[in-house]
């Protein structure tokens, strides 16, 4: 028998080893410095634009007169009054958990595989 584990040189294996989990764990710190500079940016990029000065037509018009962001129209709620109507309801398709293949048409191909319809004597 021949022992393939003798003809090993261990220092290059070793060496090919700590090489790839170097490199492996170089390209994730790699990858969280720019994870956290991108964090960074948008962060700061952010607060550059909340600290942006009104136009002077939104600061002098009264709180009333501006309606609110977060109405629903009549579509909206229509439609999730229907999505809880049927929500509530149980209305969903019910489903036996059966695939059920059938085949219509044998082909040549299931002959040649299946014994039963072999004509060899």
């Amino acid at each position: 028998m021949i022992n393939i584990l003798a003809d090993v040189v261990w220092a290059d294996a070793w060496a090919r080893t700590g090489m790839g989990f170097g490199v492996v764990f170089a390209v994730l710190l790699i990858l969280v410095f720019v994870l956290v500079a991108f964090g960074l940016f948008s962060r700061m990029s952010g607060k550059k634009q909340t600290q942006a000065p009104k136009p002077a037509s939104l600061q002098s018009a009264p709180q009333a007169a501006v309606a609110p962001a977060a109405s629903a129209s009549d579509a909206d709620k229509a439609a999730i009054a229907t999505a809880l109507y049927l929500y509530f309801q149980n209305v969903h398709d019910e489903e036996s958990n059966v695939i059920t293949i059938q085949h219509k048409a044998n082909s040549a191909w299931h002959h040649e595989l299946n014994p039963r319809y072999n004509s060899v004597k």
